[in-house]
């Protein structure tokens, strides 16, 4: 970290990125890219945490962690990762999520509920453009996998060579 940073590291905005990464995919790639071009460190929390080979979520933690941590290795500033489990409660899903992640200033997000129970808490939200959503979303992307499509072009290089390395589209395609 050059000197600069160091001295800035404690008054740098941070922003909360909510997601499953059910696989990290390129609409996730060019969210985190707009985040820290706007000077601010990325604090990514892979929701769902506890859940793993279900066809809905077929990656475990560990594997969705992996791919976030490859994709940021090459970017070139602070960030960090949390595991959020679920609890199935959105009354109490922000505090819940507080308990796992320090302070943070703004929520980027484009899900309604996500925007509606962080703003109602008082955050100030970034709704995010969705960008190519038929294309990068999770649920099309493992529909192709499991399908035998085209889901490479979805996800970045990095990305498609560790979901291949863990069989992770023959993984989808015995799952329920």
């Amino acid at each position: 970290m050059d000197e600069w940073a160091r001295k800035n590291r404690s008054t740098m905005k941070k922003g909360l990125i909510l997601g499953r990464f059910q696989p990290f995919h390129s609409g996730h790639l060019e969210l985190i890219k707009d985040i820290i071009d706007n000077g601010i460190e990325p604090l990514i929390c892979i929701g769902s945490a506890q859940y793993s080979h279900t066809s809905e979520n077929p990656f475990t933690v560990e594997e969705r962690k992996e791919m976030i941590e490859t994709i940021m290795k090459n970017m070139n500033c602070e960030y960090n990762i949390f595991e959020i489990p679920d609890i199935n409660n959105y009354d109490l899903y922000v505090s819940h999520l507080e308990k796992f992640v320090p302070s943070f200033d703004y929520v980027y997000s484009g899900n309604p509920l996500v925007q509606r129970l962080f703003g109602n808490a008082g955050y100030e939200i970034i709704k995010l453009e969705m960008i190519n959503r038929e294309v990068w979303e999770g649920s099309a992307i493992r529909l192709a996998m499991k399908e035998g499509g085209d889901w490479e072009s979805a996800v970045p290089t990095q990305i498609a060579e560790i979901i291949h390395r863990i069989d992770g589209t023959e993984r989808l395609k015995i799952l329920p």
